[in-house]
C-alpha cells in the first residue's frame, strides 16, 4: 500500500469529520490513534474506516506518533492533526509519491487565526509526509519532532529529518490557533501542563523555553512569555531551525507590553542575521513608529516589500511582506505628511486588495483627514469594496467609523434588512452580525434617532438573549448601555421588567437600575459620595453618554456622583468636544485654583493647537510636574518640547526686510531647519491625542449639541 494518514485525537467529535473528509480518496490505510476520548470521536472514526487503536495518555505526543507508525503497513504515511484539512490537488500528491526521490517533504501549512474571510493567518511549512519504512520517530512531549538515530563511536545521537517542499499545491489548513477553539479545546492549558513538567526537569532547554513562551502568549500572559522567549534566546544555538521565529514571537510579545525601544534593539541585530525574513522587518518597522522614528520605520517597511517578494521558508505571517507591510507604509507616509505618496500608496494596495476592510478603513479616515467630502469618499471607496453582495454592509461599517453617519445609515438599513431577512427563525445568524448591528445603532443614536435605536436593539438582544451566556460579549454589553442611555435620553424611566427582558440579570443591568430612578428625570442624587466600584461603573456610562453625543444627560450624570465631573471634563475633550471642555475645565480653575496634571495637559494641547505656544508651555510644565509618574507625564514633557521648539522657530524667523544693506536674512535659515527637523521627529512621538473620524469632526466645529455647556468669557 501507497499511502497511509495517522492522527491522534481525543474527544474531536466535532473536527474530525471535516479532517476525514479532506483525505477522502488518498489513503490506502488510516490509523487513528485514541486517547481516551469518552464523546463519539472513536464511532465516527471507525464509519470512516479508520483503524483504531486504544492508547493511555501520557500527555506525550511523541508517545502516540510512535505508536501509530509501529501499526503502519503503507510505504508513506501522511501525519495530520484532527485540526487540519488537507487541501490541493490531492491525487497529484499520489503520483508524486511513486515517483519520489526524497523519503521526507515539507508541506505548506496555513494557521487560520480569526474566522473572517480577511482574517490572519501564518505560514509555514513542516515534515508531514515521509517514507515509513526508514527507521524515522518521533522525539519530544509536546510540539514533537521528526528524528532518525544516528550511530556513532560514541553513542547513538538524533538527527532531524528534513526534506524539500512537496511539488504541487498540496497543503494543511491548520484552524487549532483560532481563538475559539483554543478556548473551547482548552489546549493552551493542556500545553502549559506539558511543557511545564519539561521544564522541572530541563529548566534551561530552550526548545522547552520557546515553547512555554508560545503558549503563555496564547493565554494573554504576554510579561511572562517575553521573560521566557528572552531566557531561551541566551540558550538557543545560532543554527537552531526554530530560532528566526524565537525572535519574531519575542518581538511581537515586546511590542504588545509596549516595549518598544527593546523590540527595536532586538531587531535591529536580528535582521542582520536574518536579511530575507519579512516579517522581522514589519515588526522593525512598527517598533520604530510607535517610539516615532518615522524615517527609519518608512525604511524598514520598504525592506520587508523587498524580503517579501523573494521566496522563503520561514514562519511567516501572511501579509508581512506585502499587504501588511503596505499598509503601515501608507500610514508612516500620511503621518509624514507625504499627502501624495500615502494616497498613492492606499489606492495601490486597495487596488490589489479589494476589500480589504482594514485598508478601507484607513484610506477613508485619511481623505476625511484631507477634508474631501463624505459623498467623494463614498464614490472613491465604491469602485473597491470587493463582493458586491456584501458591499451595502462593507461600505456602512467604513462610513460609520469616519463619521459619516447620514450617509452609512440608508446603507445600514439595506444591509440589516438583507441580513434579518436570512436570518428569520435563526437567532444564531443574528448573533453573528452583532457587531454590525451595533454599528446600525451608532448611525440611528448618532443622526438623533433615539427611539428607533433603542427599538431595534432591544429586538435584536431579546432575539439572540446573550446574557444568558456565562460571559456576555463587549458588543453584547455596550449595546445593552446604548439602549438603555436612548430611553432615558428620551425621558423614559424603564421599569424593572423592562430592565430584566432586555439586559438579563448582569453587571449592566445592576448598574441601570441604579441610574434608571432619578437620570432621566434629572432629579437624582447631587454630588452624592459613591463607592469606588460605583464610581467606576457611573465613569463608564458617562463615557458612553459623551461618545454618543448625549451631552444633556451625560451633564446630569456627572453632576450625580461626587468627583465625576473632572471625568465629564476629559471625557468631553477625548471624544472631540475640546472647546466646551475647556471651557468646563476653566471655570474649575476659577473655583478652585488647581487643575490636575490630565486637565493641564488637555488645556496646554488645546492651546498648542491654536499655536499659543508660550501659554500652552506653561500648561504642559504644569502637567508634567503634577503627574510626574502618571500617563501623562511623559505626554506633557514631549508637548513641552515641541511647544520650546515652535517659540524657537518663531524667533529665528527673520523680520520683515528693513530695508538696511547690513543683513541679507540667511543667517537663521540653517539652524531653522534643524530646528523644525527636530519638531517634526517630537510631533511624530504620539503624544498628542488621536481624533477618530467621529471625533475630529467635533474638534473642527461640530459640535451643536455642546453649546449649552459653553459660556462667553
Amino acid at each position: 500500500m501507497l499511502l497511509g494518514v495517522h492522527i491522534i485525537v481525543r474527544n474531536e467529535e466535532d473536527m474530525l469529520p471535516e479532517c476525514l473528509d479532506s483525505i477522502r480518496g488518498i489513503a490506502d490505510e488510516l490509523i487513528v490513534v485514541d486517547t481516551g476520548s469518552t464523546d463519539g470521536t472513536v464511532d465516527i472514526a471507525l464509519r470512516y474506516g479508520a483503524r483504531v487503536i486504544k492508547a493511555e495518555w501520557e500527555d506525550n505526543f511523541s508517545s502516540a506518533r510512535n505508536l501509530a507508525l509501529e501499526h503502519a503497513r503503507t510505504i508513506w504515511v501522511l501525519v495530520l492533526d484532527a485540526d487540519e484539512r488537507l487541501r490541493g490537488d490531492l491525487q497529484s500528491l499520489r503520483q508524486g509519491l511513486r515517483k519520489a526521490d526524497s523519503s521526507a517533504y515539507r508541506l505548506r501549512m496555513e494557521h487560520l487565526l480569526d474566522a473572517s474571510n480577511t482574517g490572519r493567518s501564518m505560514t509555514s511549512e513542516a515534515v508531514r509526509l515521509f517514507r515509513a519504512d526508514r527507521g524515522y520517530s518521533y522525539y519530544g512531549e509536546i510540539h514533537e519532532q521528526l528524528v532518525r538515530v544516528r550511530e556513532t563511536e560514541g553513542g547513538s545521537i538524533m538527527m532531524d529529518v528534513d526534506g524539500p517542499l512537496c511539488a504541487g499545491t498540496p497543503h494543511i489548513a491548520h484552524i487549532g490557533y483560532m481563538p475559539d477553539v483554543l478556548r473551547r479545546k482548552s489546549k493552551a492549558e493542556r500545553n502549559l501542563r506539558v511543557i511545564s513538567r519539561q521544564l522541572t526537569k530541563r529548566p534551561n532547554d530552550p526548545f522547552c523555553l520557546y515553547n512555554y513562551g508560545v503558549t503563555l502568549c496564547q493565554l494573554g500572559n504576554a510579561e511572562e512569555a517575553a521573560a521566557a522567549f528572552d531566557k531561551a534566546l541566551v540558550y538557543t544555538p545560532l543554527t537552531a531551525p526554530y530560532r528566526p521565529t524565537l525572535v519574531r514571537d519575542y518581538a511581537t510579545a515586546l511590542l504588545a507590553l509596549s516595549r518598544n525601544g527593546e523590540a527595536a534593539e532586538l531587531l535591529r541585530g536580528e535582521t542582520l542575521r536574518y536579511p530575507d525574513y519579512p516579517d522581522l522587518y514589519m515588526l522593525q518597522g512598527n517598533s520604530l513608529s510607535a517610539a516615532g522614528m518615522l524615517l527609519e520605520a518608512k525604511e524598514a517597511y520598504e525592506t520587508a516589500l523587498e524580503a517579501g517578494a523573494k521566496p522563503h521558508s520561514y514562519i511567516s505571517e501572511n501579509g508581512a511582506g506585502s499587504y501588511l507591510a503596505q499598509l503601515r507604509l501608507a500610514s508612516v507616509l500620511q503621518r509624514t505628511g507625504e499627502a501624495d505618496a500615502a494616497l498613492l500608496a492606499y489606492e495601490t494596495l486597495i487596488g490589489a486588495k479589494p476589500g480589504w476592510e482594514e485598508a478601507l478603513s484607513a484610506w477613508a479616515d485619511y481623505l476625511q483627514q484631507l477634508g474631501v467630502s463624505d459623498q467623494e469618499i463614498r464614490h472613491k471607496l465604491s469602485g473597491f469594496t470587493g463582493n458586491e453582495g456584501t458591499e451595502p454592509q462593507l461600505m456602512a461599517r467604513v462610513l460609520s467609523r469616519i463619521g459619516a453617519n447620514s450617509m452609512a445609515l440608508p446603507l445600514w438599513r439595506e444591509a440589516v434588512q438583507s441580513t434579518s431577512a436570512s436570518a428569520v427563525g435563526d437567532p444564531i445568524a443574528i448573533k453573528l452580525t452583532l457587531s454590525d448591528l451595533r454599528g446600525f445603532a451608532d448611525c440611528l443614536i448618532g443622526t438623533g434617532q433615539y427611539a428607533e435605536a433603542a427599538s431595534q436593539i432591544r429586538a435584536w438582544l431579546q432575539a439572540v438573549q446573550p446574557y444568558a451566556e456565562e460571559e456576555p460579549s463587549n458588543e453584547t454589553l455596550q449595546l445593552g448601555m446604548d439602549w438603555a442611555l436612548c430611553r432615558w435620553n428620551d425621558g423614559v424611566q424603564i421599569s424593572r421588567e423592562e430592565l430584566a427582558a432586555v439586559l438579563g440579570g448582569g453587571s449592566v443591568a445592576r448598574e441601570a437600575e441604579q441610574l434608571n430612578g432619578w437620570l432621566p428625570a434629572g432629579q437624582g442624587p447631587r454630588n452624592k459620595i459613591a463607592k469606588e466600584q460605583e464610581l467606576a461603573a457611573a465613569v463608564r456610562w458617562l463615557d458612553t453618554a459623551v461618545s454618543r453625543g448625549m451631552l444633556r444627560l451625560a451633564h446630569r450624570l456627572a453632576g450625580g456622583y461626587y468627583g465625576l465631573k473632572p471625568y465629564f471634563e476629559t471625557l468631553l475633550y477625548d471624544h472631540g468636544y475640546v472647546d466646551a471642555a475647556a471651557e468646563q475645565m476653566l471655570d474649575r480653575f476659577e473655583k478652585e485654583g488647581r487643575l490636575t496634571g490630565e486637565q493641564a495637559f488637555r488645556l496646554g494641547e488645546l492651546l498648542y493647537l491654536k499655536k499659543l505656544y508660550n501659554e500652552a508651555l506653561s500648561l504642559f510644565d504644569s502637567s508634567a510636574e503634577s503627574d510626574k509618574s502618571g500617563v501623562y507625564a511623559e505626554r506633557a514633557r514631549l508637548g513641552a518640547a515641541a511647544a520650546c521648539l515652535q517659540l524657537a522657530i518663531e524667533a529665528l524667523r527673520p523680520d520683515e526686510y528693513s530695508g538696511t544693506r547690513n543683513w541679507d536674512g540667511s543667517w537663521s535659515e540653517p539652524d531653522r531647519m534643524k530646528l523644525q527637523e527636530a519638531l517634526l521627529r517630537v510631533e511624530w512621538m504620539g503624544w498628542q491625542t488621536s481624533w477618530n473620524g467621529r471625533q475630529r469632526r467635533r474638534v473642527n466645529g461640530g459640535t451643536a449639541e455642546a453649546d449649552f455647556l459653553m459660556h462667553d468669557r
